[in-house]
Order: structure tokens, then C-alpha cells, then sequence
């Protein structure tokens, strides 16, 4: 038997005996009804491990095996049994679906995470090429970029309990479904959780809890180092697409952009846009330009892992490979070489998203909810009509518009409201030299990607309501970091040809330039923008619930807290309060306090919150619980935020 017969048979006998394997520990523990696609995937690993056994037994059916798989694996450009590899691959993805669920608890965790585990090796596994790029050689350049990642960290992780000032709902809400997780109460990361978004996101806040407990910092250091790694990737990308200057200047300008500072320190899942944007655009356009295996692989990784994050990573699927179909179209002979690469890296990237992709296949409204939520395309669009008496298309022209002015004209809005544009005059000077340099080589791959990007976050900015709504365009801050960056680079080499002036001195320069702007943006940030943030927000319903909450995090366990009905707010209508005090129960008292309809207080340790639009039953309450403690909490405008009275049975 040949080394290749050999290969072939192991390979045929792992994929196929693991699959059996798993498939039936995955129909064992489904009901009898909903066992029957376990059952065929088990039939089908025990035909491989059969196939396998032949191919080891019997050399004449050995050979007519593998003059089959060489025919695919020629096309490919890998061996037979790799072939093997990156067919079975699918089915261990198909496996992790059915031994997940539909819930948001998984049939068989072991089972969903061994099979989708061992479908994403065996497709990179058959799909890779040695000696096509030795990232080993490379080493010096990952260490430098990482070192940058650990330069731009503090600026992102350093007072994350107080810069934002408040912790937001949606970051409560994320958390707590991060602690279902760490309690066993779900463990799905193939289904959706809260808002609808993908259950693996979760794991990271679960992670984060577990270890610096229910605090604010639990929730945004995640979002700092995905912040902080976005810095590193964006150097690499940078260097990749043009050269080591740009990729300098792309990351030491990212590191203090007053928006991507901001978004890393939010604990919530669209900072890890920007870090899978940016380096699947760089390894795609690496893998188009050097026709390079490896990279083909990466990109398909991080197409497929990006889709279980924020949702506006579904565009990236369109990026990546209309980037390269429209390179093609100037080197047609060049994309058809490639065919083959790219057929791989769209295998890759079904493998890791099926389970998800099923998933939503068969829930089609969770996969739409993010986008209904937030697209003008239905009522909103229908009620501009009415309101304006304008035709659709010039309503959806001028939100185009909004779309294109929200990168240097009009200031960004919703969780972000720094009253300035995405990119700050400074920047946005740079950034529209640095666009002019893109526009004049529309030709050039590089300049396609980039381009298309920009079009397709003007279109996601411009079709969605609350335009331009800063939460949506994260991805786009690696983009415009590029670009800028690309401005202050061309403008260097063209220095240096018009003027004959030596590189190193062009380059100390440009840094020079690029730090200053990174300072002025670190400035304007925490010294600027977020003193006012205590002012703007002071009357704010969530800075109410942050003091409140920071005042219910050192009480003992088993307190109940009876929040006082007013038109303004409740104790659960903003979840950072349940979430940074877990250990307090929480009780809405709707009707006036003595009403037989109020819950009746079991604890000795009682608090009251009174908000200051209803403090009619202040009295009462002291009437009946006398010798409590009543102090008021006051905002920086000195007017009253709540009125908090303590009684302790004991005291």
C-alpha cells in the first residue's frame, strides 16, 4: 500500500468513525421523534468507516478509490485525503445543528462542540498547503503588532467602571444573559439569546463575570482587548495592502480615534466588527493579490466566526468576495486560477456558520429581527411619505446623503452623541486625501476593496433609521483608518520624489504628524467629551439607575428593595441595576404603599427608592418601618435624583 492509499484510508476511518461516534451520542439524547437526521448521519460515518476499512483491506479497491478522489484533488490542488477531509467536514457541521437544538439549552453539548470542532479542523486541514506561507518567518512583524495592541489597551481598559459614565441597558441586558450561561441556565451558541443576537457572543461576558463577578469591568474588558487586538490587525493589514509606514500610521491613528476608543469601552458585541473586518479584509486581498492558500483560509475563517457576532458582520460575506469578483473582472484570467482558492474559502466559511445558518433557516424571523428593527425599508419609510409628501426615492436619496455626510459633516447619534462627525476635522481632512489617492487607481484590487467598503457602510448607514446611528458604523473606523492613513503615506513618497528627501526622515515625520492627531483625539474624548457627559446626562433615567445601583451593591444578600410606582421609571425598566446588584430583590410597588395589593415585605434588611416625580408615600413608609435612615441623592445640577430610606430589623 502507498503512502497516499494509506493517508486516504486513515483519513476515511477518523472522519468516518468520529462522525458515527458523535451522531450517536447526539440521537440518544433526542426524543424518539426527532432522531431520525442523527441517525442518517450516523449511517453515513459508519459508510465512510467502511470505505476506510476497504481502502485498508483490499488494494484493488484501494486504487479505484483514489483514482476517484484525484480527480477532485487535482482541481483543488490538494491530496486525496485531504479530499476526504474537506467532504466529511460538512457533515460534522450538520451534526453540530441537530445535537444543539432549537433551544437555549443544547441537546448535547458535548456532542455539538466536538462536532463542530472537528469539522472546522477537518476542512482546514484538507484545504491547506504546506510551504504556502510560513508565518513562523514572520514573527517579528505578529510581535510588533501585538506590542501595539498592548500600547493601545490601557487607553481602552483603564477606569472602565466610570468612562462611560453610566452602564447602559443593553450592556445590563447582555450580561445577564452572559450569567445564564455561567449558571448552565443556557448554553446554545448556535441558536439566538437576547436581542436576538448569536448565543456564542455570550460565552465572552460569561467568561468575564465569572472572573471579575457582576461589575461593569466585567462587561468592557472584553471590548477592550477585541479593541486593543483591532489595533494590531489594522497594522497588519495596513502593511499588507501598502507598506510598513501606512500600517504604522493606520494603528497608531486607530489607537487614539475618539470613536473606536469609545465603542471599546462599551461591553457589547459590535467592537468585534471592527477586529473581524479588519483582518479578513487584509487576508482576503493578501490571499487575491499572492494567489496564497493559507490566506484564502483565514479569510474563510473569519467570515464564518464573524457571522456570531454583531449583525452588520453579514456584509463582510459580500465585501470579501465582491472585492475580489470585481478585481477579477480586470484579470479574468487571474480569477479563473483562483476559482478553486475561492471555492475552498467559501467551503470554509459554510462549515464554521452551518449550524448557525440552519438555524436561522429554520427560524427565518430571528435572523431578520436585527434588521427590521432598524431598517427605514417598511413603516418608517411609510410614515416619512405621509409625513413629507415626498416620493420614496427622494427620501431614500436624502438618507444616502446622510449616509455619505455622517463620515465629516453631521455629528453621530444614538449610543454615541460626541456632537462631532465620525471622523473629527483633523482626521477627516487626512481621510479625504487620502480618498483622493484611492479614487485616482480605481483599479488597483486594493483600491476596490477599500471602495467597496466605504459604498457598502454608506448604504447599511443610510437605509437604517437614526441616521447616521453610531453603533453601526465600527466596522468602518478600521476603513477610514486605512484610508487616512494611506493619505499621509502616498503624500510621503510623493515628498520624497518631488524633493528628493531621504525615507526615514519622511517617515519620523508622518509619525510625528499622525501622533499629534491621535493626541488631539484622545483629548477631545476624556477631557472634552466625557466631563460632558456628567452634565448632558445628569437627568438621564440611566445615570438614576447607575447610582442606585452602585448604592445596592454593597448590601447583604436577601435585602428587597421596593421601588416606589412613578411615571417616570421602574426597577427593572433598566437592567444595570439588576445586574450590578444581583443579590437584592427587587419589588415595583405599583399601588400606594398599605394597599392590600403590594407585596408584603418578608426581610429585616428593607429599602425604599422614592423618585422624586412620586414622594407621596414617603411618610407613610416611615410611619411603618420607624428608625430607618433617609438621605437624598442629589445630581451635579443639585436637584434631587431619588429619596432612599434603609430599615434594619435589628437596628
Amino acid at each position: 500500500m502507498s503512502s497516499a492509499q494509506r493517508n486516504l484510508a486513515t483519513s476515511l476511518l477518523a472522519g468516518g468513525g468520529l462522525l458515527a461516534f458523535l451522531s450517536q451520542i447526539t440521537q440518544v439524547a433526542l426524543p424518539l421523534g426527532e432522531r431520525r437526521a442523527p441517525v442518517i448521519l450516523m449511517f453515513c460515518g459508519l459508510f465512510i468507516y467502511f470505505l476506510g476499512v476497504l481502502t485498508s483491506r483490499n488494494e484493488a479497491f484501494s486504487t479505484k478509490l483514489e483514482r476517484i478522489f484525484t480527480k477532485l484533488s487535482l482541481r483543488l490542488n490538494v491530496e486525496n485525503w485531504q479530499v476526504a477531509a474537506i467532504l466529511v467536514s460538512i457533515l460534522f457541521s450538520t451534526l453540530a445543528h441537530f445535537a444543539s437544538g432549537d433551544t437555549d439549552k443544547m441537546v448535547s453539548p458535548f456532542a455539538a462542540w466536538a462536532a463542530w470542532l472537528i469539522g472546522i479542523g477537518a476542512c482546514v486541514a484538507g484545504c491547506w498547503k504546506t510551504n504556502d506561507l510560513d508565518l513562523r518567518s514572520k514573527w517579528k512583524t505578529f510581535a510588533f503588532a501585538l506590542g501595539l495592541a498592548l500600547l493601545a489597551f490601557p487607553l481602552r481598559a483603564l477606569a472602565t467602571n466610570s468612562i462611560p459614565i453610566i452602564l447602559n441597558g443593553d450592556e445590563a441586558s447582555a450580561g445577564i444573559y452572559g450569567i445564564n450561561f455561567m449558571e448552565g441556565k443556557a448554553n446554545n451558541i448556535f441558536s439566538v439569546g437576547w436581542y436576538a443576537f448569536p448565543g456564542l457572543y455570550f460565552l465572552i461576558p460569561a467568561a468575564s463575570i465569572s472572573l471579575l463577578g457582576n461589575t461593569t469591568a466585567a462587561l468592557r474588558i472584553p471590548s477592550a482587548i477585541a479593541g486593543a487586538l483591532t489595533i494590531g490587525a489594522i497594522y497588519l493589514s495596513g502593511r499588507t495592502m501598502f507598506d510598513k509606514r501606512t500600517g504604522l500610521i493606520a494603528a497608531l491613528a486607530l489607537t487614539g480615534f475618539h470613536f473606536h476608543i469609545h465603542f471599546s469601552r462599551i461591553g457589547l458585541n459590535n467592537i468585534w466588527d471592527g477586529l473581524f473586518f479588519a483582518t479578513t479584509i487584509g487576508t482576503a486581498w493578501y490571499a487575491w493579490e499572492k494567489e496564497n492558500r493559507t490566506a484564502y483560509i483565514l479569510s474563510g475563517l473569519g467570515m464564518g466566526l464573524s457571522q456570531y457576532f454583531y449583525p452588520s458582520s453579514r456584509v463582510l460575506l459580500a465585501l470579501v468576495f465582491g472585492g475580489i469578483f470585481i478585481s477579477g473582472l480586470f484579470n479574468f484570467t487571474k480569477l479563473k486560477r483562483s476559482f478553486a482558492n475561492l471555492g475552498l474559502m467559501a467551503w470554509i466559511t459554510a462549515v464554521v456558520v452551518l449550524p448557525l445558518a440552519w438555524y436561522y433557516f429554520r427560524y427565518p424571523e430571528q435572523y431578520f429581527a436585527p434588521l427590521e428593527r432598524v431598517s427605514i425599508l417598511g413603516s418608517w419609510l411609510e410614515n416619512e411619505i405621509q409625513i413629507t409628501n415626498q416620493p420614496a426615492w427622494r427620501i431614500l436619496m436624502k438618507q444616502m446623503v446622510l449616509g455619505v455626510q455622517a463620515f465629516t459633516f453631521i455629528p453621530l447619534q444614538h449610543w454615541y452623541r460626541p456632537e462631532v462627525p465620525f471622523l473629527r476635522p483633523l482626521y477627516a481632512g487626512v481621510f479625504i486625501l487620502g480618498l483622493v489617492y484611492i479614487i485616482s487607481k480605481p483599479k488597483e484590487s486594493r483600491s476596490i476593496f477599500l471602495l467597496l467598503w466605504l459604498v457598502i457602510y454608506i448604504l447599511l448607514g443610510g437605509l437604517s433609521e437614526s441616521t447616521p446611528a453610531a453603533q453601526r458604523y465600527v466596522a468602518a473606523a478600521p476603513l477610514c483608518i486605512l484610508i487616512l492613513a494611506h493619505g499621509l503615506g502616498e503624500t510621503g513618497n510623493l515628498i520624497e520624489r518631488l524633493w528628493q528627501k531621504p525615507a526615514k526622515w519622511i517617515t519620523v515625520a508622518l509619525v510625528g504628524i499622525t501622533v499629534l492627531l491621535a493626541v488631539d483625539d484622545l483629548n477631545f474624548y476624556f477631557n472634552k467629551y466625557t466631563p460632558h457627559t456628567v452634565v448632558e446626562f445628569n437627568r438621564n433615567e440611566g445615570v438614576t439607575a447607575q447610582e442606585i445601583a452602585n448604592e445596592l451593591q454593597d448590601k447583604p444578600k436577601g435585602t428587597q428593595v421596593f421601588f416606589m410606582s412613578n411615571p417616570i421609571m421602574g426597577y427593572y425598566s433598566i437592567p444595570s441595576i439588576s445586574y450590578l446588584a444581583p443579590q437584592v430583590e427587587g419589588i415595583d410597588v405599583l399601588q400606594p404603599w398599605g394597599s392590600p395589593e403590594n407585596p408584603i415585605p418578608m426581610s429585616d434588611h428593607l429599602i425604599f427608592i422614592f423618585h422624586p416625580s412620586n414622594t407621596t408615600d414617603l411618610q407613610a413608609v416611615q410611619d411603618a418601618y420607624p428608625g430607618g435612615k433617609l438621605h437624598e441623592k442629589k445630581g451635579v445640577d443639585g436637584e434631587t435624583m431619588y429619596w432612599f430610606y434603609e430599615y434594619e430589623a435589628g437596628a
